[in-house]
């Protein structure tokens, strides 16, 4: 359109340019922000005032205006205390003149505090408050002792084997009384017991004590299955070995309950999935309630330490139910990563003959830890202090429970030292060199420092924070990206009474094992699904 003669012409001018700045701009502060975020050294989101330029040709004058008012500032707030403290004397001696002046009624006086002391419903409240106050301490220490005296007494009657730290993620309302009942309810309600074993370290999460009271329990009525979970974990080599081992004691299955966690380092396993094995367990359990033909619907308690996956096993099972359930959609218990998500009993009915009973970790002792009876609070407090790391790698306590991570990656450090290859796994992980020991002969704060450095775990002027960094391993530990296992005993095969033999035989073939990944592995036979391993992550 041509502009009408005598019309100024537009001002505008294109904004090209202006934009191009504007995206360098942008561009810039991105880069910037990428670069900060990479640097490991600390630094502080306040702003530093620059306080006055020394150019500025007032400078002098200034800083003495601002000294001065500091200075009249103090000069103030001492006069304010002074006046303060003169009128509270005033006060104190006006209060105390009647008392001065009727020093001959004092011992009257001091006899009706006594009286309203002892009368709470006198009119002084005061008096009132303070004796009730009173009658409720004195009640509190005598039911304090009272309960310290049933602990003692209970702990040598009714001790199932079940540690005073239960399940860790209640702990102040976690007493070993309350557990033992959910333990004798579990034991008393269910046919068969599904004793969860984590496959990394199945003895630590293991107690000989357990399996003897489920045995003798309703005259050896009670069925026990083993189950060693997270699979794929550990190397086929180790999983055959360990399975010889337990189905030595009690019928074994191996179980993948759930997928592996992100960039965790697994080991494919050819046919033991998570719907493979799942089935099996399933297939097992069905034929011996069928087997059984109960008027009533078979129940299986599933026991275990906290975090070994007794809810997934749970949620595995129903997943077999079949696409066209509503349960197999969702979970039927929720799970998560840390211990003490279930708290509490929970039922689940898989069809008319089968029923699942989900109980809350339980933190079971060892057969030393059973038979040794510590009395002393001291000493039972040096135990719990000693099991304390070895709980931490199991996964038993909550992250936010642990108070000190420390000792917890010292034990796994010398876990990991025995195996090279393991070690330097561990530290291709973080990408640090060979650990150098310490004075002491300890590698653990120069391998802390480095994981620090290499995760940004500092505090304040870039000094490294050992716990986060400790932190950190420990919760790799837990979602499987440091490898790490615990080999078999190696012991006498014929080691088993006749009578052990017996029942596991019998009991294999109630529950028709043989083929399952059952019998064929006790006489040397390569166990389906365990051949070559593919690493993963």
């Amino acid at each position: 359109m041509v502009n009408k003669p005598g019309k100024p012409k537009s001002k505008r001018t294109p904004v090209r340019l202006r934009h191009k700045i504007e995206k360098a701009s942008a561009a810039k502060q991105r880069k910037t922000r990428k670069l900060a975020k990479k640097n490991p050294e600390w630094r502080s989101r306040l702003k530093k005032d620059p306080g006055i330029p020394n150019l500025f040709p007032y400078k002098d004058k200034i800083l003495q205006q601002i000294e001065e008012k500091k200075r009249l500032k103090e000069e103030e707030a001492l006069r304010r205390r002074a006046e303060v403290k003169a009128t509270g004397a005033v006060s104190a001696g006006t209060e105390h003149a009647p008392v001065a002046e009727n020093g001959d009624n004092e011992e009257d006086l001091l006899d009706e505090t006594m009286t309203d002391e002892d009368d709470p419903d006198s009119s002084n409240p005061m008096a009132a408050l303070l004796a009730s106050a009173k009658a409720q301490a004195a009640e509190y220490g005598e039911a304090s002792e009272d309960d310290d005296n049933d602990d003692s007494m209970g702990h040598i009657n009714t001790d199932y084997g079940l540690d005073a730290s239960t399940t860790l993620s209640q702990p102040h309302d976690s007493s070993r009384r309350s557990f033992d009942k959910v333990y004798k309810s579990i034991l008393s309600s269910s046919d068969i017991i599904l004793y969860v074993l984590d496959a990394r370290d199945p003895n630590g999460t293991r107690s000989r004590e357990i399996e003897r009271e489920i045995t003798a329990a309703d005259s050896g009525s009670k069925r026990l299955i083993l189950i060693l979970n997270k699979i794929d974990l550990v190397p086929p080599s180790v999983l055959k070995s360990w399975l010889t081992h337990l189905r030595r004691y009690f019928p074994t299955l191996p179980l993948r309950a759930s997928t592996s966690a992100s960039n965790a380092r697994t080991f494919e396993h050819k046919s033991l999935t998570v719907k493979g094995t799942s089935e099996t367990l399933l297939r097992a359990l069905k034929t011996y309630a069928q087997g059984k033909n109960l008027k009533r619907s078979t129940t299986v308690g599933i026991i275990g330490y906290p975090n070994v996956g007794k809810s997934s096993v749970i949620n595995a099972l129903t997943s077999c139910l079949g696409s066209g359930s509503a349960r197999s959609q969702s979970q039927a218990c929720p799970v998560g990563a840390e211990a003490g998500i279930t708290t509490a009993l929970r039922e689940v009915k898989l069809d008319n003959k089968l029923k699942l009973l989900d109980s809350p970790g339980i933190v079971f002792p060892g057969c030393t830890t059973a038979s040794n009876h510590i009395s002393s609070s001291s000493a039972r407090t040096k135990k719990k202090d000693d099991d304390q790391p070895r709980l931490i790698l199991l996964n038993a306590i909550p992250p936010k429970q642990i108070t000190d991570p420390i000792p917890a990656v010292t034990l796994l450090l010398s876990r990991l030292s025995a195996s090279p290859d393991l070690m330097q796994n561990m530290l291709a992980v973080y990408g640090v060199p060979p650990l150098v020991a310490g004075p002491n002969g300890d590698k653990t704060t120069d391998f802390l420092i480095q994981v620090a450095r290499k995760r940004g775990r500092l505090g304040k002027g870039g000094v490294p924070n050992l716990v986060a960094a400790a932190m950190t391993v420990v919760t790799d530990w837990r979602d499987g990206r440091i490898q790490g296992w615990v080999e078999p005993p190696l012991g006498d095969p014929d080691e088993r009474g006749h009578d052990e033999k017996m029942v596991v035989k019998e009991w294999a073939e109630e529950f028709k094992l043989d083929g399952l990944w059952g019998g064929e592995a006790e006489k040397g036979e390569k166990v389906d699904g365990e051949g070559d391993a593919v690493m993963v992550g």
